[in-house]
């Protein structure tokens, strides 16, 4: 333990560079995609696409919204389970063809969500521009949140009294433990002012 800790501190700054460099691709990342075409937050699906991983990609896909394969699974497995069970979704649009996708638009807004799905409630193709204008429509809304279960959190405080790179370093684990995002992490750190490693727990919502 010992001679590990001399290599640490020995090297403090190549870890530092190493994971500050991790940390700028991550950001740099996250601003290409940003700088993609409009997203499309409300997605019109039928009903039996709705419930699908797949549908749930194509809508998170059209939304910019990067979701996991679990998510996918997760959110279907919700949505199907809703209109098998004739349960309410949270939203369901009662308006005209012509006002669909701004009722729809303006749904998703209010419920924060990270992306919508619209389907007919028979089952059939929700196909918005073959609904005459006037006609009085009602489809199911279900708004998704693109929380993951797990997050992995990586932690550097910069030595800036010092000037010798890094203070401090950590890493915790998140798991969500509600379905509105909120999430119970345990992680460690470690000081390299004090010489001291740290155990936390975490509350994030």
């Amino acid at each position: 333990m010992e001679r590990f800790k001399t290599w640490v501190l020995a090297h403090r700054r190549i870890i530092g560079g190493v994971v500050l460099g991790v940390l700028l691709v991550i950001v740099a990342v996250l601003l290409f995609r940003g700088c993609k075409t409009d997203p499309q937050k409300v997605t019109v699906e039928p009903q039996n696409e709705a419930q699908t991983e797949a549908g749930v990609e194509k809508a998170a896909d059209n939304a910019q919204v990067p979701v996991s394969r679990e998510q996918a699974q997760d959110a279907a497995q919700e949505i199907r389970y809703i209109y098998e069970n004739d349960t309410k979704p949270e939203y369901t649009i009662v308006t005209t063809g012509g006002d669909v996708e701004k009722q729809a638009q303006a749904a998703q807004e209010r419920a924060g969500a990270d992306f919508s799905i619209v389907a007919s409630q028979d089952g059939s193709k929700a196909d918005v521009a073959s609904i005459s204008k006037d006609k009085p429509v009602e489809l199911n809304q279900y708004n998704v949140q693109a929380y993951k279960k797990v997050l992995h959190t990586v932690e550097v405080s910069p030595d800036i009294d010092g000037g010798r790179g890094v203070a401090e370093i950590g890493y915790t684990v998140s798991h969500k433990v509600s379905r509105d995002g909120k999430y119970l992490g345990v992680g460690a750190s470690y000081n390299f002012d004090s010489n001291k490693a740290y155990v936390k727990m975490t509350y994030t919502w």
